[in-house]
């Protein structure tokens, strides 16, 4: 969807990829098993980078591709889906709430010069409920173009990862909190604008998680807006970071934080220490091609994203 910039990064980190220290790797056992690619009842579908969302209370998952919604049962089947509706406008993103109740980050673009997002409330079948704005923004904010949405505990979250701003909302989409990762993370002036997110997640605390390829680097960000730890090395040994994009962290506690240039998903656990990597480019069922983007369900369950119609890999990662 938007890791064609990614090849900016390869020259800039070539000469890093060989010289970068082996990462210590921890004890622990991790075991990762391919299990299925999400599927409808013609076959495994071909899906190109696409947005997964996992509503873990009903055990389904949601995947956004062209705006279309496509949801899927606890066995990967889909069995549902919807977007066609012009009142949807282009949905880019979704959340799903306590009730069931499906929010969209979408997208009027009838007119490029003067883009328009809007945040739409519907029910499971995507019948719209209420069609809202984002509003109460302060003046720093006043440009945001969100590209990720969130929501947890009564709160949206939405993310520019380009402009690297986060805006947290109420359910009406009132503004209530904002962040300049940016200036979190202290990025001079010079390098903001080749500076990027290129993976989000919030973690089951509420924390953002968070990659930068340019820096090689994963951030966790409490929701206070403080540091509480970074982890990752450049290199091309297992463990250190080429090109990292998708994160997330498992119900142990893990991160998972997916390795783009050598097609991998890696696993570090609390303390940041690298456990295991799986993955790696073929086209064997169990490997990945460019893989982007994570999420995690239930059971232990993964799903991880890729390029080359490859679609969406489910996979079980668990540790000791």
């Amino acid at each position: 969807m938007r890791f064609q910039r990614a090849k900016y990064l390869v020259i800039a980190l070539a000469a890093s990829l060989f010289l970068a220290p082996f990462p210590a790797q921890a004890s622990a056992g991790v075991k990762s098993t391919f299990l299925y690619s999400l599927a409808n009842f013609h076959g495994k579908l071909p899906y190109n980078e696409v947005r997964v969302r996992v509503d873990r209370a009903r055990d389904e998952v949601y995947v956004v591709e062209r705006g279309i919604v496509r949801v899927f049962n606890e066995s990967g089947m889909e069995f549902f889906w919807f977007g066609d509706n012009a009142e949807l406008e282009s949905i880019y993103d979704l959340a799903v709430d306590e009730e069931g109740d499906v929010s969209l980050l979408s997208f009027n673009l009838t007119h490029p010069e003067d883009p328009r997002y809007f945040l739409i409330r519907c029910n499971y079948r995507g019948d719209v409920k209420e069609k809202l704005t984002l509003s109460g923004l302060p003046v720093e904010f006043s440009r945001f173009f969100p590209n990720y949405m969130f929501y947890r505990d009564g709160k949206f979250l939405f993310l520019s990862s380009s402009k690297m701003q986060v805006v947290v909302t109420d359910k009406r989409g009132v503004f209530r909190r904002g962040y300049d990762l940016a200036d979190i993370l202290e990025v001079s002036e010079k390098d903001r604008s080749n500076t990027e997110i290129f993976g989000f997640n919030l973690d089951p605390d509420g924390n953002m998680l968070f990659t930068v390829p340019v820096m090689s680097k994963a951030f966790v960000v409490s929701p206070e807006g403080k540091v509480i730890g970074s982890f990752g090395k450049a290199g091309s040994a297992p463990g250190l970071f080429g090109i990292v994009s998708g994160i997330a962290r498992d119900d142990q506690g893990n991160y998972l934080v997916v390795e783009r240039l050598r097609s991998v998903v890696m696993v570090f656990d609390q303390e940041f220490r690298f456990l295991k990597e799986f993955g790696y480019t073929g086209e064997k069922p169990g490997n990945l091609i460019q893989p982007s983007e994570v999420a995690v369900g239930d059971a232990g369950k993964l799903y991880v994203t890729q390029v080359r119609d490859r679609g969406v890999s489910v996979f079980s990662v668990t540790s000791n």
